[in-house]
């Protein structure tokens, strides 16, 4: 009896790995053939999702919006000296600039965004302007109405917003 412990520890040994490899080997196949949309359904391959953060999901549907604005549009857009006085006018200042998170200082040039009412430096929401059409705190389109009729349709988004705090219930 001796004689046949260590074979059959030798033969499940074997038959262990073998397994374990065809395994590891699978778990390989199918990271591929994500990588490359073979398990994707129509829907999934349709809708290509763009994570915004863990919990919120946010898919394109159909158009695109136009890649940014030129520079005479942006330039209507109005500049001023910021002042802490400002605050109280009712424009939409949070007192930081979304685009670059600096925060506002005295006399520094500013500019409003007259869609939506939001300010940001004018040298940083110039650049972010020039390639997005939208205002970088609210997304609100900032196209002229005609020009926004000539481009077509803005993009919309089908949001999913997972609840689930990890917990389950």
């Amino acid at each position: 009896m001796s004689d046949k412990s260590p074979l059959i520890s030798y033969i499940m040994n074997i038959i262990f790995y073998i397994v374990l490899s065809i395994l590891l080997l699978l778990w390989l196949l199918t990271i591929i053939c994500r990588r490359h949309g073979s398990f994707q359904s129509s829907t999934q391959q349709r809708r290509q999702a763009v994570l915004v953060s863990p919990a919120i999901v946010a898919y394109p549907i159909n158009q695109e919006l136009p890649p940014g604005l030129e520079s005479s549009i942006i330039e209507t857009f109005p500049k001023f000296a910021y002042s802490r006085s400002d605050q109280d006018t009712g424009m939409k200042m949070t007192g930081e600039c979304a685009v670059c998170l600096g925060v506002f200082e005295e006399k520094e040039t500013l500019r409003l965004l007259p869609k939506c009412g939001h300010v940001f430096h004018a040298e940083c929401v110039d650049i972010w302007l020039g390639m997005h059409a939208t205002c970088p705190f609210c997304r609100a389109i900032l196209l002229p109405e005609q020009a926004s009729t000539v481009e077509g349709p803005t993009t919309q988004f089908e949001v999913v917003i997972n609840v689930n705090d990890g917990r389950e219930r």
